[in-house]
């Protein structure tokens, strides 16, 4: 079965992001199949209100393995089946915590055999960093401790990938919308889909791209 990954730095809204996809497809009982940093496989089935309070909290690098989700697709008669697969933040540097670095490093080794890649980013984070001043001069450009080089060299990798697209996730919060128009200034060459994993928009135009790619 084919794997769409969700990729991305931390509190970016992946698991979040899977979660609202799987209901937004009707799914109203979630089976995780969590893939340890050990090589063992879990299998573990809570319901959608449960999964999104224990999946979901705020603090950093809650998500430490991959954990997938069988999805069947539909579009228009045919429907496909493929693997969403949430996976641990990226970060920079290296993590005093053995757990999330190997969490990471399953991360990275995933992507690379990743049939679709779905690249996480906070829209609202990025564009609050922006100066108005920058955003008047037609300049602007992210903070780096927002947009790091983890974030650029993804976004080049994806270059190379034809089933990578950009997420601009939390666009119901008030910057963005900034966030994402100055994310299709700097990267024009990429796919660009705005989305809100708390609200569920975007989610058609995230359908069609996975299932080509399923």
């Amino acid at each position: 079965m084919r794997r769409s990954l969700m990729i991305g730095r931390t509190n970016a809204g992946k698991t979040l992001f899977c979660i609202r996809f799987a209901q937004n497809l009707g799914i109203t009982k979630l089976v995780w199949h969590v893939e340890r940093t050990d090589g063992s496989i879990e299998r573990r089935q809570i319901s959608l209100a449960e999964v999104e309070s224990v999946l979901s909290a705020s603090r950093v690098h809650h998500t430490r393995e991959m954990q997938s989700l069988t999805l069947s697709v539909p579009r228009g008669k045919s429907d496909r089946q493929l693997l969403l697969t949430d996976t641990a933040g990226l970060d920079e540097g290296i993590h005093p915590d053995v757990s999330i670095r190997q969490g990471m490093a399953q991360t990275l080794q995933a992507l690379v055999d990743a049939d679709a890649i779905l690249h996480v980013v906070d829209a609202a984070a990025l564009g609050k960093s922006i100066r108005p001043e920058h955003l008047d001069s037609g300049s602007a450009s992210f903070d780096k401790e927002i947009w790091s080089s983890l974030d650029k060299q993804l976004a080049q990798y994806g270059l190379e990938h034809p089933g990578y697209v950009m997420l601009a996730n939390k666009m119901d919060l008030p910057q963005g919308v900034t966030g994402y128009q100055t994310l299709c200034r700097e990267y024009p060459k990429h796919r660009i889909i705005p989305v809100s994993a708390l609200r569920g928009t975007g989610f058609r135009e995230v359908r069609l791209h996975v299932w080509k790619f399923a």
